[in-house]
């Protein structure tokens, strides 16, 4: 009986029995996979610290089906599930015996099958939170903790207290002069070091953004992405915003989708990053050649901020007022149409309402914009 109770409490708490394992991730366009054995079957699985369950495709399941990887005892049941696109999809709940990842055995994890021929396989929460304590460095999924690890490098460090202290100085300061290449050097040095905090590391990761260095910036605030949600989650906002910028601009217009919709979604209402979130929705739908999402995204939210702040967009002319939120709104909103009186129209009533840049276009092509153009509709 003894030994039956030893043997369960060791199942249990297998995974937490090591000292630490350091596993390879593969990068696949803005993700990290996971290699890893489901019931002895080769997968690689997408780390989504986001998904609640383990996720499998339909094709993926009826292939360890047919081959004897999970049988029809397996199943648990129906339900559905929401995606990253707000859809609801319905899905089967099935039990997986055992997920291998170098060696580590997680027992009886729960997953689901999505019902689409190409749904992303994903290694969610439920297969997460059974690893126990662990970190992202990079491409590295680091299991378990190292104190010994730790006091060596710590040891290893060639600087003293003053120098490290001076490091960090000039780094701030570098970063709020703009000088980000400056302050990018400086940044790898302390992070080489493993001297900078999460919120450290979005500053380094900044400094390759504004130098036109996506994939580097990517790699960094992903790494980072489980911990500021759990322990700072007040910046969470500003690091989706900044995730999203990066997945724009190496043109991954969907997950740049994404993470603008979770910023708006997390921040206030017509703050900087709810603003500037819809404005970056306005530009991940305009290029990938949906204007009338493009415009819709946009025109949604300029009416809803004119109505809860008791205004017209014609009050510009008749009342004489300016507000920067709407000057940028309209501003963004001349570029959401192809046609260029379109782009007129909106280019005036966002130079009524302030816009300097939309003021230079109107003097460039002669356009009035002190006064109410009759001809477009509002």
């Amino acid at each position: 009986m003894k030994k039956i109770l030893l043997g369960i409490i060791a199942l249990m708490f297998c995974v937490s029995s090591y000292a630490q394992t350091v596993i390879q991730m593969e990068k696949y366009g803005g993700v990290y996979r996971i290699p890893c054995k489901v019931n002895g079957a080769k997968m690689k699985l997408i780390f989504d610290t986001g998904a609640d369950k383990v996720c499998i495709s339909l094709t993926m399941a009826e292939y360890l089906l047919d081959n004897d990887y999970i049988s029809t005892s397996d199943i648990k049941g129906t339900g559905s599930s929401t995606v990253a696109d707000g859809s609801v999809v319905n899905h089967v709940k099935i039990n997986i015996k055992d997920i291998e990842i170098q060696g580590i055995h997680l027992k009886n994890v729960e997953a689901v099958v999505i019902d689409g021929q190409n749904a992303p396989l994903l290694f969610g929460q439920s297969a997460i939170k059974r690893l126990g304590k662990y970190s992202i460095s990079g491409n590295k999924l680091i299991i378990g903790t190292s104190s010994e690890s730790s006091s060596q490098l710590k040891e290893a460090i060639p600087l003293t207290d003053d120098e490290i202290d001076k490091l960090f100085e000039e780094a701030a300061n570098a970063y709020s002069n703009r000088a980000y290449r400056v302050a990018l050097e400086i940044y790898k040095q302390l992070y080489e070091y493993e001297l900078l905090s999460p919120i450290g590391i979005m500053s380094y990761a900044d400094c390759y953004y504004y130098t036109e260095q996506y994939e580097d910036a990517l790699e960094l605030y992903q790494a980072i992405k489980n911990e500021v949600e759990s322990k700072y989650p007040e910046d969470k906002v500003e690091l989706y915003y900044q995730i999203g910028r990066c997945l724009l601009n190496i043109g991954d217009n969907n997950s740049a989708l994404t993470y603008f919709e979770k910023s708006k979604y997390y921040s206030e209402p017509y703050s900087y990053y709810h603003v500037h979130s819809v404005k970056m929705m306005m530009w991940c739908y305009k290029f990938k050649n949906d204007y009338y999402s493009a415009q819709k995204v946009l025109d949604d939210y300029i009416s809803q901020y004119l109505l809860d702040n008791g205004l017209a967009p014609t009050d510009c002319w008749t009342e004489s007022l300016r507000d920067e939120t709407l000057a940028e709104l309209y501003y963004d909103r001349s570029f959401a149409s192809s046609e260029s009186d379109e782009r007129d129209k909106y280019e005036i009533i966002a130079a009524a309402w302030g816009s300097k840049e939309a003021i230079e276009w109107c003097r460039k092509w002669s356009l009035n914009y002190r006064t109410r153009p009759y001809k477009y509709n509002y």
